[in-house]
């Protein structure tokens, strides 16, 4: 059965392999061929999340002036799934002693700023 754990081992070995591979053979010509945001393809803007797997992958290759610029919410992502894949205990023990009103306040607070982050590329 996969746990959150393993969930985030997963993704932190999916985006290493993937920035490894491009470290070592380079950007193939014409850039890297992703999956496309579906909502970018439907409705022709970008969702609020569009760019964290380039930011991730340029993460992963420690260009962190290109990965902020991609999306700065890849480095609270990349570092929530070290904390989970790797010290799932400390996570699970910290998170649990948040009070419900925290948490929610937690999760309201990355929507607004991702949100935020996001109308804001609009006027740059």
């Amino acid at each position: 059965m996969l746990t959150h754990s393993h969930l985030a081992r997963l993704f932190l070995l999916g985006i290493g392999g993937f920035g490894l591979y491009l470290a070592f053979f380079g950007n193939p010509e014409g850039g890297i061929a992703l999956i496309p945001c579906p909502v970018r393809s439907v409705i022709g803007i970008p969702c609020p999340g569009c760019g964290m797997t380039r930011s991730c992958l340029a993460l992963a290759q420690g260009e962190f002036v290109s990965a902020w610029n991609f999306h700065p919410f890849s480095f609270f992502l990349v570092a929530l799934a070290v904390g989970v894949g790797f010290f799932p205990t400390a996570s699970r023990s910290l998170w649990n002693r948040l009070s419900p009103t925290a948490r929610g306040l937690f999760f309201f607070s990355l929507v607004a700023l991702c949100l935020g982050r996001w109308i804001g590329h609009f006027f740059d």
